[in-house]
């Protein structure tokens, strides 16, 4: 009786791996002044919009910036040995990749942080789903700023391209905010030489008060001054924080990069 029930499954499921290979993905993508809109149905039972908008943008259009998505398997090990944590995993109802490529042969560069979006209908939302990109096969990391119902809206903000995923993300937050908070630090000094004299000085007290407010538990003050770096770095042009990128990838968009973690610490924080 147990080897007839493992027959059937194995069929039921090659018979629905054959269904979904045999579905033409469609995949529409439409490009405008500083926005590029991804309307995808990879089958009957998973389909989403994407959206990325950039501050200042140049080279938008289909030859130099392409957006791609595919199913994954759940056990995928391209996929599951780039993830943070063993608490982190792919959503059974959303396995979905999208991958984010500029040809480095092109024109392709924006400034500042770029905004992504993220509407699908095909799960419901849960406190625990997040944002995550890779870049250069690189393990994941969250880059999520706000989540909402309606089945599910996810945003998260990035400096860089490659790929992204929603996952389920069941880490203790209070751990999580520490290391966020030591990851913004961390990186402000790996490019404190780029940044002029007066903003490096002031962003790294901020941030070390920061990661102070984070190690005592005082997560409010901890989101005031996360407000405040953001502002701070959001005023301030390039001459002081380097914040281009480009396709051939061989530039660090610093102010890109710098308000992505600060804004997804503000969100962490936020959960507390």
């Amino acid at each position: 009786m147990q080897k007839y029930f493992a027959t059937i499954i194995l069929a039921l499921g090659l018979v629905s791996q054959a269904f979904f290979s045999a579905f033409a993905a469609d995949v529409n993508v439409s490009y405008h002044h500083n926005r590029v809109v991804a309307d995808v149905k990879l089958d009957p039972t998973l389909s989403f919009d994407f959206s990325i908008e950039f501050e200042q943008v140049v080279g938008l259009n289909s030859t130099n910036f392409q957006v791609t998505a595919r199913r994954v398997s759940l056990t995928d090990p391209s996929i599951i040995s780039r993830l943070p944590s063993d608490l982190t995993t792919l959503h059974g109802g959303f396995p979905v990749l999208i991958t984010v490529n500029a040809r480095p042969d092109r024109g392709f560069a924006f400034t500042g942080e770029a905004v992504l979006d993220l509407y699908t209908q095909s799960i419901d939302y849960a406190d625990n789903l997040r944002m995550f990109r890779s870049h250069n096969q690189a393990t994941f990391e969250d880059i999520t700023t706000l989540t909402a119902a309606g089945s599910l809206r996810a945003r998260g903000s990035t400096g860089q391209f490659s790929d992204f995923l929603i996952l389920v993300d069941d880490r203790d937050g209070k751990v999580l905010v520490h290391e966020k908070a030591r990851n913004l630090s961390s990186y402000l000094y790996s490019y404190v030489d780029a940044l002029g004299d007066d903003i490096s000085a002031d962003l790294r007290a901020q941030s070390r008060n920061i990661e102070a407010h984070v190690y005592d538990g005082r997560y409010t003050a901890a989101t005031a001054l996360a407000n405040n770096f953001i502002r701070s770095v959001e005023r301030s042009s390039g001459d002081k924080i380097p914040d281009v990128w480009r396709s051939a990838d061989d530039i660090e968009n610093v102010k890109g990069e710098l308000l992505t973690r600060a804004r997804n610490l503000r969100f962490a924080l936020s959960k507390l």
